[in-house]
């Protein structure tokens, strides 16, 4: 891996793939071997906040090397801005699950929710917490293969340290779990279930789990699925920062999953899907983290465990530019305290 100056000179833009907060994304094509490749050009500002945000997704794609989690093939940098060139990946998942000419059946959900979690178990194994997973930080390559990019929010785990502390607003709402909804500072990498398994629901449903509006409305919507918190439910909960500023009405946890949402396919909502696949759902969104499955058991589940196809059972068309702008995009958060190794504490 190289860092360079010449940044005209190695790579030539052919357009824009998505503008988000972070800056810009570009499809480009490396001179010297014609390669498509995708630039994730950031400004360098000067708040912490950027240097952050930087310094993550750097420190993540640096040191994993995964067929599912996008590739960084270089480092651009000039003056005021730093490029992160990475593998060029067509589509991602949230165009696959809005191609509303195709009902995701087991199959196809099978084989990309297969490599989601090995993605994940991957970051996992590594102490890496990727703290924002959702569809559009899910890439789908043509031929099938998906890749979980987009690091800016991720950070060490450290599970010996039991006074270590990591801040809570990271995560898009929908799929951001219930103790970082209630404030939690002291969680694990089952943050990044939860969200696995809101992905899982969408995959099903063809829309969101839990779309709340605003956090109130988000906690809401876990409720009414799940039902109030309770020391049975989710033990220690009580104990969270922001467990008694909230006051909602006592509500019991749904029992047929089939009427929790809505499908824009049929009546039901999981209307394709197996009793298995809704049991590893079951498995996922769950408020304690403690019964919350991890990746590794995951991949051990029923569900999973049947036969998983050699090739894409479902690759999704290559959609317009305005469709395919939300791959790579991101919205940070900004509330940050913890980083990588030495700059942890910063």
């Amino acid at each position: 891996m190289s860092s360079s100056n010449e940044y005209g000179a190695m790579y030539g833009i052919i357009g824009p793939i998505g503008q988000g907060s972070f800056g810009l994304v570009m499809k480009a094509r490396k001179l010297q071997t014609g390669e498509t490749v995708a630039i994730k050009r950031i400004p360098i500002k000067s708040d912490r906040r950027s240097e952050i945000e930087i310094i993550r997704e750097m420190f993540a794609l640096r040191n994993t090397d995964h067929e599912n989690i996008v590739k960084l093939l270089d480092i651009v940098s000039s003056t005021d801005t730093i490029s992160l060139v990475m593998e060029y990946v067509e589509s991602n998942l949230k165009a696959v699950i809005e191609d509303v000419y195709r009902p995701l059946n087991d199959g196809v959900v099978r084989y990309y929710f297969f490599q989601l979690l090995c993605g994940v178990s991957y970051l996992h194994s590594l102490g890496i917490m990727h703290r924002d997973l959702k569809p559009q930080n899910v890439l789908i390559s043509s031929e099938g293969i998906l890749k979980i990019t987009d690091f800016g929010q991720a950070c060490l785990y450290f599970p010996d340290d039991p006074n270590k502390t990591y801040e809570y607003q990271v995560a898009s709402r929908w799929y951001r779990a219930p103790e970082l909804l209630f404030g939690s500072t002291k969680y694990s990498p089952k943050v990044d279930m939860w969200s696995c398994g809101c992905i899982l629901a969408e995959l099903l449903n063809g829309a969101p789990l839990f779309p709340g509006r605003n956090d109130l409305e988000q906690i809401g919507l876990v409720m009414s699925v799940l039902g109030s918190p309770s020391d049975q439910n989710w033990k220690g909960w009580k104990d969270l920062p922001d467990s008694r500023k909230i006051a909602f009405e006592k509500t019991e946890p749904v029992q047929d999953w089939s009427t929790i949402g809505k499908s824009l396919y049929y009546r039901k909502c999981f209307p394709l899907a197996s009793a298995e696949c809704v049991a590893l759902l079951r498995c996922l969104i769950v408020y304690s983290d403690e019964k919350r499955y991890s990746a590794v058991e995951a991949l051990s589940h029923d569900f999973l465990i049947e036969a998983i196809p050699h090739r894409a059972p479902y690759v999704p068309r290559v959609h317009s530019k305005r469709e395919v702008a939300t791959v790579l995009e991101y919205d940070p958060n900004v509330d940050v305290s913890s980083l990588f190794f030495g700059i942890a504490d910063l």
